[in-house]
């Protein structure tokens, strides 16, 4: 009997002993609530950058969370996937920082939308977002735009045309005043269309493998320079964009000759202000402590990490994701003012 009360009591401390480890390193993680097994992320287009990001991130959040199945698709843009969002058909999505910060406040070409329940999960990469052309055109300033016929409009992409509007308007432009503007569905259309001189422009975010085609075919990527005063018009009519000065061979870009005034944005991960918090806690944890795991999807991949700028004032971050910055100290009494100001900002806006 001794002995059988013995084996028994072994047993139960084994029992004990489990549970009490499987406790820990549940709360070890930060996870809590309900995970799902399938998480759905959405980017503009096969081939960006963004959309080669979202792949190569999945890769930790499989491995360090509970989530199975990243599962990425390349839909479109904000216009399609906020309503998605907000009916629980797209949990993740990267795009620009300084267009989410629009569709944030419901403003310019989100205004029918109105301000939408979006938030920051963390940033990452930097983006030149110009006119490119080739040397055959002869087109080096803004100016030189007038009369030509160029790749202007992206499909449910409404960016694009801000954009183009404000970087015509610098140097006293409109649409109008090109001979044609078209629409299209891929960069593989728009560099067809280039290279093969049925347009004289396109306006992109400059992806680095795009340029090198064009590199390889007409010798040089050639970009449409703002100067200092136009670029100055454009962030100014542009809140969340800035100006870079882009030296020759910059690895981001893979320009072969200095771009000076570039308007720059940093693109970002987004998810609805109603995601559970610990979920993005997860994921931001898992794509931030593993970066070697997916740096070499995408050369911009790397930028997704500590070493570059994960915390950036543009749309306010989600609880989940100040939850992990707070943790390793990132962030700062100015982010978290920032933070009040643009949720207090759009309360506002609600009111109305």
């Amino acid at each position: 009997m001794k002995e059988k009360h013995v084996s028994r009591m072994k047993s139960l401390t084994l029992v004990v002993a489990s549970v009490v480890f499987l406790f820990l390193c549940v709360v070890g993680t930060g996870w809590g609530g309900e995970w799902p097994k399938d998480v759905n992320a959405i980017s503009p287009a096969p081939g960006a950058s963004v959309h080669m990001v979202l792949i190569g991130v999945g890769k930790p959040i499989q491995k360090h969370t509970p989530i199975e199945n990243w599962i990425v698709q390349p839909l479109g843009g904000p216009k399609l996937w906020l309503p998605m969002m907000q009916k629980g058909q797209c949990d993740f999505a990267n795009h620009n920082a300084a267009d989410i910060l629009n569709a944030f406040l419901g403003r310019g070409l989100y205004s029918k939308m109105g301000p939408q329940p979006v938030r920051t999960v963390m940033a990452g990469h930097d983006y030149m977002f110009m006119f490119w052309t080739i040397p055959d055109t002869g087109i080096k300033s803004i100016s030189d735009l007038k009369g030509k016929v160029g790749y202007l409009r992206f499909k449910a992409n409404p960016m694009f045309d801000a954009m183009a509007k404000n970087q015509l308007a610098s140097a006293g432009l409109t649409t109008k005043d090109l001979k044609a503007v078209l629409a299209f569905s891929s960069i593989k259309e728009a560099l067809r269309g280039l290279i093969e001189g049925r347009v004289d422009t396109i306006l992109y975010p400059v992806v680095p493998g795009a340029v090198m085609q064009i590199n390889e075919a007409k010798g040089e990527t050639k970009f449409v320079t703002l100067s200092k005063k136009e670029a100055e018009y454009v962030v100014k009519h542009m809140e969340g964009y800035y100006i870079q000065d882009i030296q020759p061979n910059d690895p981001r870009f893979r320009n072969k000759s200095k771009v000076p005034n570039a308007i720059c944005y940093q693109s970002a991960m987004f998810t609805s202000a109603k995601m559970d918090p610990d979920i993005v806690y997860g994921v931001v944890k898992a794509i931030l402590e593993h970066p070697e795991e997916f740096t070499d999807t995408h050369p911009a991949a790397k930028y997704w990490s500590l070493k570059h700028r994960p915390v950036a004032n543009a749309v306010p971050y989600h609880d989940g994701s100040i939850r992990y910055f707070k943790e390793i100290g990132l962030w700062k009494p100015e982010n978290q003012a920032y933070q009040d100001m643009m949720l207090k900002r759009q309360a506002e806006l609600l009111k109305k």
